[in-house]
This record gives structure tokens, C-alpha cells and sequence, in this order.
């Protein structure tokens, strides 16, 4: 993770600055969504209320995994229930289909989503985000969709973006973004 300056944090509520004392809001957060993310399904509604995006460069990780029973075809009970509910029955006659469960976990996660966009297996979502103080030129937002969304993109001066001390660890330091001193808050690298 890269910060720009932890005193300012983003979340879906606003803008807010942090001190010793408390936190004062300072704004809405105005945001630009990916065309893939939306394509996808992931809009402004799928970060729940209350979510924080920090300030600066984050990559995020999220895993659902669905869980799944076993029920008799056309009853939706399980096999148990329904030798239970009906007595003995000839299995070979049975027909055993695996349904998703719908837990309220999973309902809450689906309510994330574009509707019909939700996966309906295992997924580890990645996403991307930048966070600064100031609005960057329109062109800094495309040339970064590009590096982030575009699967051939080779970061130039790769091994400058590491921890030199930790190169080979995960989760590195939180370290400082820099930004060149300009009109706009580009970032340096």
C-alpha cells in the first residue's frame, strides 16, 4: 500500500480528515469507476455502506465461497428429510441434485452485484484503487486503467516499485506516495 497522507481517509460516506481528536468531514468522495468493474458488475453499490478506501494506492482482495447441499430433485429437502417425511423409498428412483444455498451471507454478497452479474462459484475478486487529495488530469486516469486493466502491461522500472528491503514478502510496509509538485498531484513513478 502507498499513502499519501494518512490524515485523510476515503469512504463511501465522504471524505474525512483524521486527528488525535477525532475525525471532521470534509466532503463527498467523488469517484470514477473502470469500464471492466462495471462490466463486471461492480459498481458504486457493491462496496457496502460505510466501506473505507483509505488514501493512496490499495489493492484489495475479496473471496466468497458459496456453500452448496444436496436436496431430492423437485422436493428441496435433504435425503434425510425426505426418508424422514416419507418413509423407505427405492434410491435408485431418486434423483439427488446439488443447489446453492442461499445463506444470508451469500444473499448479502449477491446484493452487491448488477443484478444477474454475481458469480455463482468460488471467486477471489481483486480490485485496484488510488485515492489522492486533488483530481488528476483526465489523462493520468486513462494512462492508469490502462496499467492496472490492460493483462500485457509491464511496468517500467518493475523492480523499483518493491520494498528493497523486503522484496520478497506479500504484504510489504505501508510506504509514502510521492507526488511531483505541480497543478495536479501526479504521482512520481
Amino acid at each position: 500500500m502507498l499513502e499519501e497522507d494518512p490524515a485523510i481517509q476515503c469512504r463511501k460516506e465522504g471524505v474525512f480528515a483524521i486527528s488525535d481528536v477525532g475525525e471532521e468531514p470534509r466532503g463527498p468522495a467523488h469517484h470514477l469507476m473502470s469500464d471492466v468493474c462495471l462490466r463486471d458488475g461492480i459498481t458504486w453499490d457493491w462496496f457496502p455502506e460505510n466501506w473505507s478506501f483509505g488514501n493512496g494506492a490499495t489493492v484489495h482482495k475479496t473471496t466468497a465461497l458459496p456453500e452448496y447441499e444436496t436436496v431430492v430433485h423437485g422436493t428441496g429437502f435433504s435425503l434425510d428429510r425426505f426418508l424422514a417425511m416419507n418413509g423407505p423409498a427405492r434410491l435408485a428412483k431418486l434423483e439427488l441434485q446439488r443447489r446453492l444455498k442461499r445463506s444470508e451471507g451469500w444473499a448479502n454478497w449477491e446484493a452487491r452485484w448488477a443484478p444477474g452479474t454475481c458469480p455463482q462459484e468460488a471467486v477471489d475478486v481483486h480490485l485496484t484503487w488510488l485515492v489522492f487529495k486533488h483530481r488528476l488530469p483526465e489523462s493520468v486516469y486513462q494512462k492508469l486503467r490502462h496499467s492496472i486493466e490492460d493483462t500485457t502491461f509491464e511496468l517500467p522500472r518493475r523492480l523499483s516499485y518493491g520494498p528493497a528491503d523486503e522484496p520478497w514478502k506479500y504484504l510489504s510496509q505501508v510506504r509514502k506516495l510521492e507526488t511531483a509538485e505541480e497543478e495536479h498531484a501526479v504521482p512520481k513513478y
